[in-house]
């Protein structure tokens, strides 16, 4: 298990907005993951608007805080805490962010195997939650003694972003972590979470792998 601390004095300029404050960037220089790419969380101010593209990966985007819509094609998706928390992308998908209210943004990364729609994603009882394609991915309320994987096993590269303080316990002990720390779990790493927030847990899938 790898513990990825928040850096809030980075700065990270993105087409159409510019510098915006990006406490989490990780990729596979942290992780040493395959299959997992990256996770980044921007926060950004009211009234802005950037610019991004998937690229060769499946790209899911998540709304921590605020609210924005994002233009995909010729669909728009408005996320905000009464509708849609979610929007997963494609391979090859050109996008804008439009902000409605300050937003804290959290935007995922996977290796693609297969093409998709873009697709939407609503909470229900206040979990987010999506298996495939190509990505799971849980967004649930922190508390006492819960599986840092939610419930998403242990044999599939995983990444779990802790938004508020928090209490980890893994092999080598516990770790009393402060608000905005990352988790890299490989295959065969498990761990217990408890504390306050919430906490995004993102999987890579491959083709017919099980969770």
């Amino acid at each position: 298990m790898r513990v990825i601390a928040p850096d809030f004095d980075r700065l990270t300029e993105r087409p159409g907005a510019g510098p915006l404050p990006r406490p989490v960037e990780i990729g596979p220089e942290d992780t040493r993951f395959r299959d997992l790419l990256s996770l980044v969380i921007d926060d950004l101010p009211d009234g802005s608007a950037v610019e991004g593209h998937s690229a060769d990966g499946a790209l899911l985007l998540v709304l921590l805080a605020g609210a924005v819509t994002i233009a995909a094609g010729a669909d728009e998706h408005r996320l905000d805490a009464d509708g849609d928390w979610a929007l997963l992308l494609p391979p090859g998908q050109g996008y804008r962010i439009a902000v409605l209210a300050p937003a804290t943004l959290a935007e995922a990364r996977v290796r693609a195997h297969a093409s998709f729609a873009p697709l939407a994603l609503r909470p229900k009882d206040g979990t987010l939650a999506l298996d495939g394609p190509g990505l799971a991915l849980r967004l649930v309320p922190l508390g006492a003694g819960a599986d840092a994987s939610a419930g998403l096993g242990d044999a599939v590269e995983r990444l779990v972003h802790l938004t508020g303080p928090a209490r980890v316990t893994g092999p080598e002990g516990a770790h009393e972590l402060p608000p905005a720390h990352t988790l890299a779990l490989a295959p065969g790493e498990a761990a217990r979470v408890e504390g306050m927030g919430e906490m995004l847990v993102l999987a890579a899938l491959r083709p017919g792998a099980a969770l």
